[in-house]
C-alpha cells in the first residue's frame, strides 16, 4: 500500500517551473512561512499554525472504511457545534459556507491551494469547537465508491433534509441579512477590491447572489433510496478518467491556468476539476450544485478527496516548496478565519504542502500511471481544431477536425495520454448541462464515433443583466481511452480525426439557448 494512493516514484518535474532542487516523493518538505492573522506579522518560525507542532498528525480517512461510523460521528459533532453558533460568528456553519461564495476560485491555478486552505481552517475550527484535537475530515473516494455513504441519509445533521438546514428565503433573510451586512461594513480595502473583481461591488449585489442561491432547489438529487451516481457521472469519476486527470506534468496544466487573479473564473481548468470535481457537485445536487455547496457536509468529503488526489500528483511530480511565479505564490486569500473566528491573511504559497499543514491521508492502493508526452517529443503538445460550426444547441453537436500527424497518432495508439479543451459560453444554469466528447477517423461511418468522456460546469456564476454577453468558460476532458480505441481500429499511420462536442440536458432543468463554441483543441499531455 502506498501513502495517499501514491506510487513513490522519483520526482520527474518541479511543481512550478523555476530553478530549485526537486524533492523525491515522500521527502520532508521545506517549512512554509506561516499565515498571518489580521493585525499580526506574516512571517512565523513555527509553521503555518502555532498548534501544528504540538499535535499528532491527524489522518484523513475514507468514509467507506470499517471506522466510518466513528469518523462520521466526529463530522456530525462538528456540524452540530457550528450550527449552534449565532449568525454573527464567522465559524457558524452557514457563515463558513458563505466564504465559498465570497472567494473560491475555479478554472484557474488557485483552485487547489485555495480549497486546501479552506479545508485546513475548517479542521482547526472543528477541533476547537468539538474539543477533539485529532479531528480530521474524512474523504469520499468516488472512483472506488461511486455512491454516497448511507451515513449521510439518516435525517440527522449529515443529511441536508434534517432540521437546522435552511430551504426558504424568509428564514435565511431573517437570520443572515443583518449579520452579513455588518460583516461587509467591516471589510478592509484589499478584501473589497477582491470582491469587486468577482463582481460584488456592493453588499446589495452580494446579497442578491445569496438570494439567488438559496432560492434554488436546495434538496439533494441523490436520496437514501438512490445514492448511486448517474452513469455519466460514474464515467467522469472512473479509474481511466482519474489516470488521465493525473497525467499532466506541469502544474498549470494539471491545476488550472495562471490568470490575472484567483477571482477570474474564465481560465482553463484542469481535467480533475472539469470532470471528477464538477460532475460530483452536479450529481449530488441541492446545495452541492452551486456556490453555497459547502452547506452540504458531503462538500467537505468531496474536496477532501480532491485534496488527496492533488497530493498524489505532487508526490509523483515533485514539490518545490514555495517556488514558482511570484504572481501565483503571493496571491492573497483574505476570507478564511481561524478556530477563534479571527480573520486570516494568507497567500497561495502557504497551502502547498499537506505535511507542513500537519495532516496526512490514509494509505491506499496506488493509482496507475500511463505514458505522457516527453519533453523532446517529435509531436506538438497542442493542436488547434477546425470548427465546422460554432453553435451548440441542446441535443446537438459541434464538429471539429484535426490532423495530428503520424508521430502523435502512434503515441495515442500506445495510450499516451490526451485531452480535448473546449472554450465556449457557459450555460446560465449549468448543473443539468452535460458535455460529451466523441472521436472518429474522418470519413468513418456515423456509428464509428467513440465515446471519450463527460464533463460539466460547476456553479451558476450569478445573474447576467439583459444585453450582457454570456460568461466565458473552458472544459478539459480526457480522451485517451476513446482516442486509442478509435486509432487502433482504423490502422497504422497518420489519420485525420473528427471530434464531436455534444450537449445534453441531463436533469430536466432550465433550457438554454445555443452556446457559442470559440475553440476546440486536442492536447497531448
Amino acid at each position: 500500500m502506498a501513502r495517499n494512493g501514491k506510487d513513490n516514484c522519483v520526482s520527474r518535474r518541479s511543481f512550478l517551473s523555476r530553478s530549485a532542487t526537486m524533492l523525491a516523493a515522500g521527502a520532508i518538505l521545506p517549512v512554509l512561512p506561516g499565515v498571518a492573522r489580521s493585525g499580526e506579522p506574516r512571517s512565523r518560525s513555527d509553521g503555518i499554525h502555532p498548534q501544528a507542532p504540538s499535535l499528532a498528525v491527524p489522518e484523513r480517512r475514507s468514509i467507506n472504511g470499517s471506522y466510518a461510523s466513528a469518523i462520521a460521528g466526529d463530522m456530525r459533532a462538528a456540524v452540530r457545534a457550528m450550527m449552534a453558533l449565532p449568525p454573527e460568528d464567522p465559524r457558524n456553519w452557514y457563515r463558513q459556507a458563505i466564504i465559498h461564495v465570497l472567494d473560491c476560485p475555479h478554472a484557474n491555478g488557485w483552485f487547489f491551494p485555495w480549497h486546501r486552505g479552506y479545508l485546513y481552517w475548517f479542521e482547526c475550527i472543528a477541533r476547537k469547537l468539538t474539543q477533539n484535537p485529532n479531528f480530521a475530515l474524512p474523504y469520499w473516494d468516488v472512483t472506488a465508491f461511486p455512491e454516497m455513504s448511507s451515513l449521510f441519509f439518516k435525517e440527522d445533521l449529515l443529511d441536508t433534509s434534517a432540521p437546522g438546514y435552511i430551504h426558504d428565503l424568509d428564514t435565511f433573510h431573517r437570520m443572515f441579512n443583518e449579520p452579513l451586512k455588518t460583516y461587509w461594513q467591516g471589510l478592509n480595502t484589499l478584501q473589497l477590491q477582491q470582491l469587486q473583481r468577482r463582481g460584488f461591488t456592493n453588499f446589495d449585489q452580494f446579497w442578491a447572489q445569496l438570494v439567488f442561491l438559496i432560492s434554488r432547489n436546495t434538496s439533494r438529487t441523490l436520496t437514501a433510496a438512490n445514492r448511486q451516481l448517474s452513469p455519466a457521472a460514474q464515467d467522469a469519476v472512473s479509474k481511466a478518467t482519474l489516470i488521465n486527470s493525473l497525467a499532466p506534468q506541469m502544474f498549470f496544466d494539471f491545476g488550472g491556468a495562471l490568470v490575472e487573479h484567483h477571482s477570474v473564473m474564465s481560465g482553463e481548468g484542469g481535467l480533475l476539476e472539469s470532470q471528477l470535481h464538477n460532475t460530483v457537485h452536479d450529481a449530488v445536487g441541492g446545495y452541492m450544485g452551486d456556490f453555497l455547496s459547502a452547506t452540504d457536509p458531503v462538500f467537505w468529503l468531496h474536496h477532501g478527496n480532491i485534496d488527496r488526489i492533488w497530493d498524489v500528483w505532487l508526490e509523483r511530480q515533485g514539490l518545490v516548496g514555495q517556488d514558482g511565479p511570484a504572481q501565483w505564490r503571493n496571491e492573497q486569500f483574505l476570507f478564511f478565519c481561524d478556530e477563534d473566528g479571527r480573520a486570516v491573511n494568507g497567500i497561495a504559497g502557504d497551502y502547498v504542502s499537506s505535511a507542513e499543514l500537519g495532516y496526512s491521508f490514509q494509505p491506499s492502493a496506488p493509482i496507475e500511471e500511463a505514458p505522457t508526452r516527453p519533453p523532446n517529443a517529435p509531436w506538438p503538445a497542442r493542436y488547434a481544431c477546425q470548427l465546422e460550426s460554432d453553435s451548440l444547441p441542446i441535443d446537438g453537436a459541434v464538429l471539429a477536425k484535426v490532423s495530428p500527424g503520424g508521430a502523435a497518432c502512434d503515441a495515442f495508439r500506445n495510450n499516451y495520454q490526451s485531452a480535448v479543451v473546449v472554450e465556449l459560453d457557459r450555460p446560465d444554469f449549468p448543473a443539468s448541462m452535460r458535455f460529451q466528447i466523441e472521436i472518429r477517423v474522418v470519413g468513418g461511418a456515423p456509428y464509428s464515433f467513440k465515446h471519450c468522456g463527460y464533463a460539466t460546469f460547476f456553479g451558476s456564476m450569478g445573474y447576467r443583466s439583459p444585453g450582457q454577453p454570456p460568461h466565458a468558460g473552458s472544459l478539459t476532458i480526457g480522451v485517451s481511452s476513446g482516442l486509442q480505441e478509435c486509432l487502433k481500429e482504423a490502422g497504422a499511420g497518420a489519420l485525420d480525426l473528427e471530434i464531436a462536442l455534444r450537449l445534453r440536458n441531463s436533469g430536466g432543468g432550465a433550457s438554454s439557448p445555443p452556446l457559442k463554441v470559440r475553440r476546440i483543441s486536442l492536447v497531448s499531455l
